[in-house]
């Protein structure tokens, strides 16, 4: 299993430079200042010290030791949280925003889609974290590259490869097995992989992942949590060919299966945390599918109006189906399947700067269904499941970018023109005095532009700002969605896109082994699509209306530092600070009553710190750590009425402490034993629906050859 050296959990966590290293080396270097370099951020590979953007990167090391899902290894970096609904539903929050109003790419395809519900949802635990080299996050909006969602933050995950061999080389084949333990959900997880390569003309690299995640294990008070086990398995496989001219063809296939992932906080095994409540179902499942394969044609330095460029070919289908089973023998079955076939053109022209351009295309197909059963009987079929049947999303886009370098400035200018059309075929009409059945359509046009400067102190530091707008297109679950999930939402009709501004100014720089990166920030909401609860409740939970109500805005402040003390010990921190209010539609009041309230789910204060230990050329390291993020009880009207996750007063501050160390033993084996939560602390995460994981021994080994 080829696979790049092993660098510092604080280099991973930081996105300091990662330095390549020949697979065969088996001691570490010492920390170097070998720049990095990220293309999420303007499409092409660039040194984040040159970028006008707040950036960070994961690397393998977080994605395979700690990290239990993709998720979870953005946990702790500045201006990110990490929201839990479910032990398999995790959902980033990035300044202030998750769910679809955040983008997640795989290899620079969207993983986003028409059917994304509202609120934090579970579909970035859909990506394999085993199969993911790095992950590069961008903070802010990015619609001018990505468009619609790209607002709060967008994050690609750059997936493992099988690195090319010498010109005119030998096939060569390998592999390698990977394995990690984990005491407080009594996990397994296991990946077997195979790499073959020809010198340098070609590699393939394909995997397969087993998951087995028993009932999770909280801090001292609580124990056990039940009804919170699920498996996942999952498989992959690239092929790069390297061809003449500095072209590359790639064609990679994924697959992603869950099974039976509990909705624990909305059943009656829930555990009460400071005040919640359970939920009153005795079963709430999700199985989730995810389906990519794309192909895609790239090539560089080839001069003129097409200097560089990449096509992608993609198609990505998403099934869910949930089963919830309720008191007096009622049970509902209900999914859908969206299928997006997806058309990108990206590319770049030199001439008064670089300019990046390009087209995006997507025709997502939908269906959806719901039976309902009384004792095992089928006593209804509905005309919708969550979303609107027989339906379609069609997305068409447009863009240019330019970096202008003006001696010690650069300036990037961009501008974005998207058209989304929504088709929904059958829709259930929440007027009972109308037809059963109507169809909704509406399309939407929405240009975006951003402005953004950077100047170089020297060589090692650089100060940036800029205005960045982001939009978001109403999705097929902002029309159609007749549903119940934290809420009880029906179809709405006449909803226009959200816009937001973002103003930013950082500072960033890397000097003598020394890091860092600050950043403040203000982001204007306008129009932003709101749950507003009406004062009604179906079943114990609460009804609520969509309108584009909400204008706010939030702002925040983020910073990160690693610094060496000397060649033996290091140390890093970071921390991050948000504040919001978006306008709300009180309608508990009568007539409705239009109110300023905290954004929903807002990130409390948090903050970092670890040291760590390891002698020039050794193959042992140690990393101590201490994470702590402050209580939160800023909560909007719908946080206020969530009581199965959040406490009546807020969520409870809290701090974890930890230790990991690895060890190189071999040349091809390697292991890791981090212990989580060390004074076995009870907690949770704000807005999330079931406590952190206690004490937690967390063993990896992987052996290669």
């Amino acid at each position: 299993m080829a696979r790049s050296e092993v660098a510092t959990l604080s280099v991973l966590l930081l996105g300091a430079p990662v330095p390549a290293q020949d697979a065969g080396a088996a001691v570490r270097p010492a920390p170097q200042e070998i720049p990095e370099t990220v293309v999420t951020a303007t499409t092409v590979e660039e040194d984040p010290l040159d970028l006008p953007f707040s950036i960070d990167v994961v690397g393998e090391e977080r994605l395979r030791g700690r990290a239990r899902t993709l998720p979870d290894a953005l946990e702790g970096l500045p201006s990110v949280m990490v929201q839990r609904t479910g032990h398999g539903q995790a959902s980033p929050f990035i300044r202030g925003f998750t769910g679809y109003s955040t983008l997640m790419l795989v290899d620079g395809v969207r993983l986003n889609h028409a059917a994304m519900r509202s609120g934090p949802n579970q579909y970035w635990s859909t990506v394999d974290s085993l199969s993911v080299d790095r992950l590069e996050l961008v903070r802010g909006p990015s619609s001018v590259l990505y468009g619609s969602d790209a607002i709060g933050g967008t994050v690609n995950a750059v997936t493992r490869r099988a690195a090319p061999g010498a010109a005119g080389g030998a096939l060569s084949v390998g592999g390698g097995v990977f394995g990690r333990y984990a005491s407080a959900e009594d996990s397994w997880i296991g990946r077997a992989e195979l790499e073959m390569t020809s010198g340098s003309d070609w590699g393939l690299l394909g995997g397969v992942s087993v998951k087995d995640f028993n009932d999770l294990e909280a801090g001292r008070d609580y124990g056990t949590l039940p009804y919170t086990a699920y498996e996942e398995r999952d498989g992959d496989l690239r092929f790069d060919g390297y061809l003449a001219n500095g072209m590359q063809l790639t064609f990679a296939w994924q697959t992603v299966r869950q099974q039976d992932v509990p909705r624990t906080h909305s059943t009656v095994f829930s555990v009460p945390f400071h005040g919640t409540v359970a939920g009153t179902e005795l079963r709430r499942e999700l199985d989730q599918i995810r389906d990519l394969v794309y192909g895609r044609l790239s090539w560089d330095e080839a001069g003129g109006l097409f200097h560089g460029g990449e096509i992608t070919l993609s198609f990505q289908r998403h099934d869910e189906e949930r089963d919830r089973l309720r008191t007096g023998g009622r049970r509902d079955l209900e999914g859908f399947s969206d299928s997006d076939l997806g058309l990108t053109a990206r590319f770049q022209s030199e001439g008064l700067g670089l300019w990046s351009w390009g087209v995006e295309a997507h025709q997502e197909t939908i269906s959806s269904f719901r039976n309902d059963y009384v004792d095992g009987v089928l006593t209804q079929t509905q005309v919708q499941g969550p979303v609107g049947d027989d339906s379609e999303y069609t997305t068409l886009a447009a863009y240019v970018q330019n970096e202008l370098d003006l001696e010690r400035f650069r300036v990037i200018p961009g501008v974005r023109v998207t058209s989304i059309a929504v088709d929904a075929g059958r829709v259930q009409n929440p007027d009972p005095g109308g037809p059963r059945v109507i169809q909704i359509e509406d399309d939407w046009t929405a240009a975006v532009g951003s402005l953004r400067g950077l100047y170089h102190l020297g060589e090692a530091s650089s100060v940036y700002a800029g205005v960045s707008q982001g939009f978001r297109a109403p999705s097929l679950a902002d029309v159609s969605t007749f549903d119940e999930t934290s809420a009880f939402e029906v179809p709405t009709t006449g909803l226009d896109p959200e816009y937001y501004v973002q103003v930013e100014a950082g500072y960033k720089g890397r000097m003598r082994g020394i890091e860092w990166q600050a950043a403040v920030y203000r982001t204007w909401i306008r129009d932003m699509i709101v749950q507003s609860p009406t004062g009604g409740f179906v079943g114990g939970t609460p009804v609520v209306e969509k309108s584009n109500v909400g204008d706010g805005w939030i702002h925040g402040i983020e910073g990160e530092l690693r610094w060496p003390w000397n060649e033996v010990w290091s140390s890093y921190i970071f921390a991050s600070w948000m504040d919001g209010e978006v306008e709300q539609l009180d309608l508990s009041v009568p007539g409705g009553q239009i109110v300023e309230a905290p954004v929903s789910r807002l990130m409390p204060a948090q903050a970092t710190f670890a040291l760590h230990w390891q002698p020039p050329a050794s193959r042992q390291w140690v990393e101590g750590w201490v994470w702590a993020m402050d209580n939160q009880d800023d909560l909007a009207l719908r946080d206020q009425v969530d009581t199965q996750r959040i406490p009546p007063t807020g969520t409870p501050g809290f701090y974890s402490v930890g230790i990991t160390g690895g060890w190189d033993i071999r040349e091809n084996l390697r292991a890791t034993l981090t212990v989580e939560n060390l004074t076995d602390m009870d907690y949770r995460v704000h807005g999330s629906g079931l406590n952190a994981p206690g004490r937690n021994v967390v063993a990896t080994v992987e052996i290669s050859f």
